[in-house]
């Protein structure tokens, strides 16, 4: 696994491996210890004395460039020495501030990778089990759709054998039965649900879609399409999701 993270192709490619072993292995770069899990950081910059020196200095010369005149090549040596002061003191300005952000910018980031991983890793359980959660749901759906077509086709070919033989046919018009999909699910801990989601669509045929709608107003149209619309030269695609509910 490319740098020891865990990654959905990877999960399909390894279909032997059970996930909590991929997950562990995706945590393997995130470093394990029992010390140092706190962190001093400075605070109160205000209060330190080299930035209170460094604020006296830096009045003064505010001062010094609002009142100053330069009227002559003469003056222009003061005003000189004050941008070259100036410069010093943005180095050293730049070095204090550094020492205030840079442990807490260091931490920052160290505590967002930890998390960032083990969030990401919950995003993919999440949707792996939503995914498979999906399709068995379709199958089930096609399912009960393909026994509703079977049944229609027996009654038709029922009704023409009556029809031709006087009232009597051979063919059998017992229903296939095929389970409804489950819509929801109740555990110890809470419940999901298959609820609907709002439609998206993809163009089947520029030529028919209204003039209103030629330049593909990705707002305009989910907006007509999510409210249940439709539109010429637009395929409306169902969608739905699942929803947790945690007791």
């Amino acid at each position: 696994m490319e740098n020891n993270k865990v990654t959905e192709s990877e999960l399909e490619e390894n279909p032997n491996i059970s996930i909590e072993q991929q997950l562990t292995d995706g945590f393997s770069h995130l470093p394990v210890s029992e010390a140092e899990t706190t962190a001093i950081i400075i605070i109160k910059p205000e209060a330190d004395l080299a930035v209170i020196n460094l604020k006296t200095e830096i009045v003064k010369l505010v001062k010094y460039a609002v009142t100053r005149e330069i009227k002559s090549v003469t003056d222009l040596t003061p005003a000189g020495e004050d941008l070259i002061l100036v410069s010093k003191l943005k180095k050293a300005l730049k070095e204090k501030q550094r020492e205030y952000t840079f442990p807490i910018q260091e931490h920052f980031e160290k505590v967002n990778a930890v998390f960032k991983d083990l969030l990401a890793s919950l995003d993919l359980i999440e949707k792996l089990n939503k995914t498979k959660i999906g399709a068995y749901t379709d199958a089930q759906k096609a399912r009960v759709a393909e026994a509703e077509r079977l049944n229609r086709e027996a009654e038709e070919l029922a009704r023409k054998q009556a029809k031709f033989n006087g009232g009597e046919f051979t063919v059998d018009t017992t229903p296939v039965e095929a389970p409804a999909p489950v819509k929801k699910v109740s555990t110890l801990s809470g419940s999901f649900s298959e609820v609907k989601a709002p439609n998206t669509w993809t163009l089947i045929d520029w030529k028919l879609v209204p003039d209103d709608c030629k330049m593909l107003d990705t707002t305009k149209i989910n907006k007509i399409v999510r409210a249940g619309g439709s539109i010429p030269g637009i395929k409306i695609i169902p969608n739905t999701t699942i929803r947790t509910n945690v007791r």
